[in-house]
């Protein structure tokens, strides 16, 4: 056997071996790193016709990257993450599609249904809740993951199924909305996604729409089978609920209604609300105090 000494190279040299080898690791790397940066002049635009979505930033109001893939985008929804970085997209389809806003690309994507009308996010962002025409009801999903955690389905008395409208986010874990042939508001309490408890409230004939005031205290569903809505006061949830504005076009012919309208779109400010007269040719002004 050889006797001959095996001599190890001086620690720099190791340190600058190592170095170069780091440099080269990164070189082969086939992703770009994605510049530093916030998500607070963030947004996206939804292209309809294309089914994309459009990363923008509104410091410099430049578009940043098209998005496609996203499917049905003819009545296409959002909400975003509590630190703005993702996307939760709506599609007409039943496509829940998550875009990471900073990596600029699809994180994730399920079609859950057949045909859905938007969603919401839970207050501490956990939980992503779609609400459904067909088959009607609603499904709650994992934010993280997508995975489905909860199917609610919005199940009338003869066990045919209805669609929802009007879904909101309320405190805690519970999301409220309305079935539309069912003439009914539930409250769903995900809490415990695999046992969620719902809560049953007259809606009236047909509501088509809801929205909850800017304080968070009343719950008002617009009727598209009678003149009025459903109002409910959602700090005293035994009262039940109760309607407002009953019979506003009575004695009136009412005109012909070629779409139905959206009542979230429209406006509570102070004490008054901008409601949509349904059949009519006019606006009703609220007074939210009374």
């Amino acid at each position: 056997m050889s006797s001959q000494k095996v001599r190890l190279a001086p620690p720099a040299l190791w340190g600058l071996v190592l170095s170069a080898m780091v440099v080269l690791l990164s070189a082969c790397s086939t992703t770009a790193p994605v510049a530093l940066r916030g998500t607070g002049d963030l947004g996206v635009v939804i292209e309809r016709a294309d089914g994309n979505v459009k990363v923008v930033e509104t410091t410099g109001r430049s578009v940043l990257e098209t998005v496609g893939g996203l499917g049905d985008l003819s009545h296409a929804s959002v909400v975003f993450s509590r630190d703005g970085r993702y996307a939760f997209v709506f599609g007409r389809d039943g496509g829940l599609t998550k875009v990471d806003l900073l990596e600029r690309r699809i994180a994730g994507r399920v079609v859950q249904a057949g045909n859905a009308i938007g969603g919401s996010i839970s207050h501490d962002g956990s939980l992503v809740v779609v609400q459904n025409y067909e088959p009607g009801g609603i499904k709650a999903f994992d934010a993280d993951t997508l995975e489905l955690v909860a199917d609610v389905p919005a199940t009338t008395e003869d066990g045919t199924r209805s669609k929802v409208v009007g879904l909101a986010d309320l405190s805690g874990k519970r999301f409220i909305y309305s079935l539309f042939e069912a003439g009914e508001i539930r409250i769903t309490d995900f809490s415990d996604p695999k046992k969620p408890v719902t809560q049953r409230f007259d809606g009236g004939k047909q509501p088509y729409d809801a929205l909850v005031s800017p304080n968070g205290r009343y719950y008002i569903a617009g009727l598209f089978g009678e003149d009025g809505l459903a109002l409910i006061d959602l700090w005293n949830l035994d009262k039940g609920s109760r309607k407002i504005l009953s019979g506003y076009g009575r004695g009136e012919q009412p005109l012909p209604v070629f779409k139905m309208p959206h009542l979230r779109g429209w406006s509570i400010a102070g004490n008054r609300a901008y409601l949509p007269a349904i059949g009519r040719h006019e606006v009703l002004v609220v007074d939210t105090d009374t």
